[in-house]
């Protein structure tokens, strides 16, 4: 479901507050959104994107947490892009010192599977970055891990960066029909 809710008393101070919360009840995403209504006042528009088992604790968090009176919930159609396939970058650290480190992918893919675009998983990521950076001199950045994951699907070819080695493992692309 998406929630749409203007609130026009609420600080942006509070917004990281409120969107913790939303998130912490079940909302796989929220967006606020800052607009001007009527009169000239300030406001905010949120996006909840949730299932819509999750919407009578937000809902309740909502009319708790907002001076508002109400919501719009509309059931869209969600259109997904196919074929998407997962698949893994395994990293291996310099010389085979430590574990080899799997990074989880989502792969999109062409009508002839055809590899159209990638994105690493995040919490990955993460796990991938506290180990480097725990176990070596050299400090990766967030936004140099996730170009080498990402780089490695996309060229389809193993990519190196400060000895790391990072090899896609291709995922299997049954034949469409």
């Amino acid at each position: 479901m998406l929630l749409i809710v203007n609130v026009d008393s609420i600080t942006g101070e509070a917004l990281p507050y409120l969107i913790d919360g939303l998130m912490a009840r079940g909302a796989s995403s929220v967006h606020a959104i800052p607009a001007i209504t009527k009169k000239g006042r300030s406001e905010y528009i949120f996006l909840i994107d949730l299932p819509k088992s999750q919407l009578e604790g937000i809902r309740s968090f909502l009319s708790i947490e907002l001076d508002t009176l109400g919501m719009r919930a509309i059931e869209p159609e969600h259109i997904p892009f196919h074929p998407i396939r997962n698949g893994i970058v395994r990293m291996e650290f310099p010389n085979g010192e430590g574990d080899v480190i799997n990074v989880n992918v989502k792969i999109l893919a062409g009508t002839n599977e055809e590899i159209l675009q990638c994105k690493a998983e995040y919490e990955d990521l993460k796990a991938a970055l506290n180990k480097i950076n725990r176990n070596n001199k050299h400090v990766f950045s967030f936004k140099v891990l996730k170009a080498a994951v990402e780089l490695a699907v996309m060229s389809k070819t193993q990519v190196n960066v400060y000895g790391y080695v990072f090899n896609f493992e291709e995922p299997y692309f049954p034949p469409s029909h």
